[in-house]
């Protein structure tokens, strides 16, 4: 699907539906049925199928224009949005129509992100919900009662709260690329998006921050894949210093070139059009792989189980009540999610623990 490509294997298979249950937990079934329906294959209840296909275009044809509208409101008061994923990623695809999102997500920064607010209050004044204005990545604002519609707007596009040795170098990168925009054409407006390098190493940061608490579907991998793949030669040469010292800094050279080997030896990228790759990682890409699969998006089971290969998620929630016994759950599930983390990354799991027992 991700390279249109012909398909290797009995095309019955997409009869199979166990495939497509392990499909939508992947976050790809929409892709499957857009790729095989273009491609006159056979798919179990095809009317039904195509149905579903035609209410996420349409909701992607409402994403399309509340982002074409929200720029323009945006850049009436001299504030520059640049799109993160989306639209940016979906071009990316054999058919822009395979890629669905479940909102639109633009850069802010820190500089204009108060006075965002206040625009977007203005101007949107029937929206069904605004969130929290200071908490968190961004400020989300929900245009309407079915939580079908949703723009958020980013104050910086990811934190690494345990780790500010980390997150300074994140944000540094960030600030950086975000000097060196490009422009996408969406329907009647041009949108910036970030440079090619931004999108390389957000998108895995983005699958990332999923996969370390409760597991990542493989469409942000094939978003991933395809982000790197457009790097041209010459820039993935020039990158790859700034990339090294940017994962080492930020612990995580080990766990790009593990997720990388899967991109390679599961996903169909050429080693040659992956930064950094190392073939010497092939166990635990193996294991990742298996991991990927096993939890599908945001599907990782609930289990208190310290040891063995498998990763689990904490199975406890947080008291509501009780400031000694949140402090125990919180100490309980950052100890919990090290020995997860350690059974593939050890450095980076402990590096990350012993920041977050710092912050708490």
């Amino acid at each position: 699907m991700i390279w249109d490509t012909p398909l290797e294997i009995d095309a019955a298979v997409l009869l199979e539906p166990g495939l497509w249950h392990m499909a939508c937990r992947q976050q790809m079934d929409h892709m499957l049925a857009v790729w095989a329906l273009n491609h006159g294959l056979a798919i179990p209840k095809p009317a039904e199928q195509k149905m579903r296909v035609f209410h996420t275009l349409q909701r992607s044809e409402r994403q399309r224009a509340i982002l074409e509208e929200s720029v323009r409101t945006l850049r009436e008061h001299e504030i520059e949005p640049v799109l993160i994923k989306g639209q940016s990623m979906a071009v990316l695809y054999p058919n822009p129509d395979m890629r669905s999102s479940a909102d639109v997500d633009m850069y802010i920064g820190e500089k204009n992100y108060e006075r965002m607010i206040q625009v977007m209050r203005a101007a949107y004044p029937d929206a069904y919900w605004f969130s929290e204005e200071h908490a968190g990545l961004h400020f989300a604002v929900v245009m309407d009662k079915q939580l079908d519609l949703a723009v958020e707007l980013h104050r910086v596009s990811m934190e690494f709260h345990s780790m500010p040795r980390a997150d300074r170098a994140y944000q540094d990168f960030t600030h950086e690329e975000m000097h060196r925009t490009r422009t996408l054409h969406v329907g009647q407006t041009d949108v910036s998006i970030p440079s090619r390098e931004f999108d390389a190493v957000y998108i895995f940061m983005h699958a990332w921050h999923h996969f370390e608490s409760s597991g990542v579907g493989l469409r942000q991998l094939a978003d991933w894949a395809l982000a790197l793949n457009q790097l041209t030669d010459a820039e993935r040469e020039q990158f790859a210093p700034r990339l090294e010292t940017l994962l080492r800094r930020m612990h995580m050279l080990e766990v790009w070139q593990v997720f990388g080997w899967v991109l390679v030896h599961h996903l169909g990228l050429a080693a040659t059009r992956f930064p950094l790759y190392n073939d010497a990682c092939a166990r635990k890409g193996e294991r990742l792989f298996r991991q990927l699969v096993k939890d599908g998006h945001c599907g990782r089971e609930p289990k208190l189980q310290f040891f063995g290969h498998t990763l689990y998620y904490f199975p406890y929630q947080r008291p509501e009540t009780g400031r000694l016994r949140q402090k125990l759950y919180t100490l309980s599930r950052l100890t919990f999610q090290y020995f997860q983390t350690r059974k593939l990354f050890p450095r980076y799991a402990l590096c990350n623990y012993l920041g977050a027992l710092k912050k708490h």
